[in-house]
């Protein structure tokens, strides 16, 4: 897991006492990352491989893991499939630079976030307090129950329904929602994200593989067709909204209609 590593001033404590797994197979990274979200106010326990990670996990209490992909002879997906069986403890996955299958595939196996190599440590503590915030910080446990299970199931018939594996999108009412390759692209970036506002810059690196210029009006252009599949009022948008002088922010799926 490459870092780049960027000053930080006093350590916060907005995320005080949270309890976090990191997975990484290079011991001076464990080393540099845990020193760092350490100091910023964080519980830290190190893996280095799958079984101790696993191990760590069912014998401990987290409220976020930090998982990356590339584990030496193991691989961070086969972990997060094993968590997510019990657990829906919040994850965030660390993928290399340009790809975007690996994304793909760590959404449809319940991955909350993403960092790309090389990790900006204000940016993965920044991305890791968004989350806990969205999660609740509810002190770790993250375990499916059964009543939490039926209630998915009786809600299951009255949400969209995205598949970025099979790149489908369905409407609450079970009808498939046409999307081109460019919309799907952009769609899985923006759901890869949730709640984390994108900046042009980004969204036109991941989904067109290009720098973005001030007068390249295509990606707004997607998200205009994008909003009006998505959004129950696509003049007000609340699904897709447009950050000022940064980007784009994917608040989550509209609710049922």
């Amino acid at each position: 897991m490459a870092i780049a590593t960027e000053h930080n001033g006093a350590a916060s404590t907005s995320a005080h006492a949270a309890s976090l797994l990191l997975v990484d197979d290079d011991p001076d990274i464990r080393e540099e990352l845990s020193a760092y979200l350490t100091a910023n106010g964080m519980k830290v326990t190190a893996a280095g491989d799958a079984e101790s990670a696993l191990a760590a996990f069912a014998e401990g209490s987290f409220d976020l893991v930090i998982l990356d992909l590339l584990l030496g002879r193991d691989n961070g997906f086969d972990i997060l499939r094993e968590i997510r069986q019990t657990h829906t403890t919040p994850c965030i996955m660390v993928t290399g630079q340009g790809e975007p299958t690996d994304k793909v595939v760590g959404l449809e196996l319940g991955a909350d976030d993403y960092v790309v190599k090389p990790v900006n440590l204000r940016e993965l503590v920044a991305r890791i307090r968004a989350l806990l915030r969205r999660s609740g910080h509810s002190g770790g446990s993250g375990q499916r129950h059964g009543r939490h299970e039926a209630d998915e199931r009786e809600d299951a018939g009255t949400r969209w329904k995205f598949d970025p594996h099979r790149r489908r999108l369905s409407a609450p009412d079970g009808e498939p929602v046409p999307l081109t390759t460019a919309e799907c692209d952009l769609l899985i970036e923006l759901v890869a994200h949730e709640g984390n506002p994108q900046t042009r810059e980004e969204l036109c690196r991941r989904v067109f593989n290009r720098q973005w210029q001030p007068y390249d009006r295509s990606l707004d252009s997607i998200v205009v067709k994008l909003r009006r599949k998505l959004e129950p009022n696509p003049d007000h948008p609340m699904v897709i909204k447009t950050i000022r002088g940064k980007g784009y922010l994917f608040t989550g799926f509209p609710s049922g209609e």
